[in-house]
Order: structure tokens, then sequence, then C-alpha cells
């Protein structure tokens, strides 16, 4: 009993996986021509009888079946990973794709990709790996909005070794990264900072606490200290420092949507990339918030909505 519940159990897994793993053909035109010339070929061979016929039909069938074996050998014996890096809107991410060949022959032509919606997308390729050997490439990916971005899973794809078609590999395992919004780019050096609505500009001025120098006609003549000054030393007062308070990037959301709120999430995106020492402040429809620190600042930029008023 316990042996047939094992056998169910692994038989449920590899069905499992086999719906994980997916096999795609993509047939090139060459492919789509080199297919009709073997069919015509094998047609004019059963009709004539012709053995020399017969033996170009064997030859143009065996390069099919070794195209076959070989693509397949190359998707199969590659472990993938993805070191996966903060994306920013507009711009090309800082990923790398790491991959390691498991089998003991070089690899050629290995295109590895994003899985979504049905569709590989290339992002890094590979035009050798030797066996046992690990490599990366960094990827090409360009995310265009802010936000969530998801995919389905990932996929190694080859046309390797005569490019009759594309075999690709698919992995499902599906995950999802959050994009910041793109900055504002600068004109120039000359270009006044584009900070946005900000508060809190002004700074505080602190007594710094054990330090004293001697009194200066700028200085305000009610801060002198009276015990200290009667030592002979002259006019004493305690030493001040200017204190700044954190920026604040306020973002009014009661917007429309459209291409004026995106500039407006980039205009106060754009103060964070240039500074650590801010705060945002967002106005809503039920009040302010606020945000402190720049990674939680930039996520609610990313995910941010208007508020139509």
């Amino acid at each position: 009993m316990k042996e047939r519940i094992l056998h169910t159990f692994q038989t449920l897994r590899e069905r499992f996986a086999w719906k994980r793993n997916i096999r795609r053909l993509d047939i090139s035109h060459a492919g789509k021509w080199y297919i009709a010339l073997t069919i015509a070929l094998g047609v004019t061979a059963l009709a004539s009888g012709n053995n020399a016929i017969y033996l170009i039909e064997s030859l143009l069938l065996a390069g099919l079946i070794l195209s076959g074996v070989v693509s397949e050998r190359q998707v199969s014996s590659v472990h993938v990973e993805f070191l996966r890096l903060q994306a920013r809107s507009v711009s090309v991410t800082s990923d790398w794709i790491v991959v390691r060949n498991d089998s003991k022959k070089t690899i050629f032509c290995l295109e590895v990709g994003e899985w979504k919606n049905g569709k590989f997308t290339s992002l890094a390729f590979f035009p050798k790996i030797r066996a046992l050997e690990t490599a990366r490439a960094r990827s090409t990916q360009s995310l265009s909005t802010r936000g969530i971005h998801r995919w389905d899973g990932f996929a190694m794809a080859t046309s390797y070794p005569f490019g009759f078609a594309r075999k690709t590999k698919v992995v499902r395992r599906p995950g999802e990264r959050v994009v910041w919004p793109a900055p504002l780019l600068l004109k120039s050096k000359n270009t006044p900072e584009p900070h946005g609505e900000r508060g809190n500009r002004h700074a505080e001025i602190e007594i710094v606490e054990g330090e004293i120098r001697k009194y200066e006609w700028t200085d305000d003549a009610r801060l002198i200290i009276a015990n200290q000054s009667l030592r002979g030393l002259g006019a004493m007062v305690r030493n001040r420092r200017p204190i700044l308070k954190e920026a604040e990037v306020i973002l009014d959301v009661r917007q429309e949507p459209g291409d004026a709120f995106e500039r407006a999430v980039r205009k106060a995106s754009t103060s964070f990339y240039q500074t650590e020492n801010a705060e945002l402040v967002l106005l809503q429809a039920k009040g302010r918030k606020k945000i402190s620190g720049k990674q939680a600042a930039l996520n609610a930029l990313a995910l941010i909505q208007p508020e139509a008023p």
C-alpha cells in the first residue's frame, strides 16, 4: 500500500513538472523551405523508386532529427539564475543573468528571456558556454511604465545547429517586481534642480552643549554667558550650529489621470534620486500622508494612482 502511494505521488510530481516545463518550436523561413524540399523529395522518391533520391531524402530527414536532438540538449542542460536589481521605467534594467552549463559539451547560441502571456522576450544572448562553465550577461530589458511588472516564467531558446527552427523551453515560475518612476532629465548643469514643491527649507539653530566661543558683534547679546565672561577671557557665548530639516516633496494626487499626473510623479521622484534626506507628502482626498525614506517614497510613487476630484 505504501509503495502504491509513493508511486502515485511520483507520477503526480512528474506530471506537474511536465506542465511547468513546456517546449515550443518556431520554424524559421529557411526551415519551411527545408521541410517543403524534404516532402517534395519524399514524394518523388516514392513515385520514382530512385535509390539516389531515397538517399538524399534520408540525409534530409537525418538533418531534421539531428537538429531536434541537439537543440533539446542545448536547452535542457543549463541552469539559469536571475540577479534582479531595482528597475526604473524608461531605462534598461541592471539585472544580471547567470547561466551554468551542467553538461560536458559546449553550448552555442543560447537565448535566455522572459515568458509572459504566451510570448518569449529575449533578454540575453550567450554565443558560447563551455562545458561545466558558468557565464553571465547583462539584461537588455527596458520597462516602459512604472508600477508592478509581472511575468509568467522564464525560457531558454536556441536555433542551433542549422537554424531550421528555434526551440524554446519554458519554465513556469511567475513573479513580479516594482518599477520606480523615471526621473526627469536635467538639461544642463546650470538648470535648477526639479525638486517640485518642497517645504521645511529653512535651517534651525541648535546650541552645542559644552562648547563656548568668544562673542562676536553679530551674535545676540542675550546669549552671553555671565559666569564664563567674568573669568577674564572677555564676553563668551555658547557655540551654535544650524540644523537643516528634511525637505518635504509634495505631490497632489487629486488629479485626472494622464500625462500631467505622470510628469508630476516623475518630478517628485527626481528629488529622491538626488538626495537621501527628503520626505514624501501625498495630498489625498482623505488628508495628508507622509512617507519617510528614499526606498519607501519611490515604492509609493511607483504604485500611486490619481484620485480624480
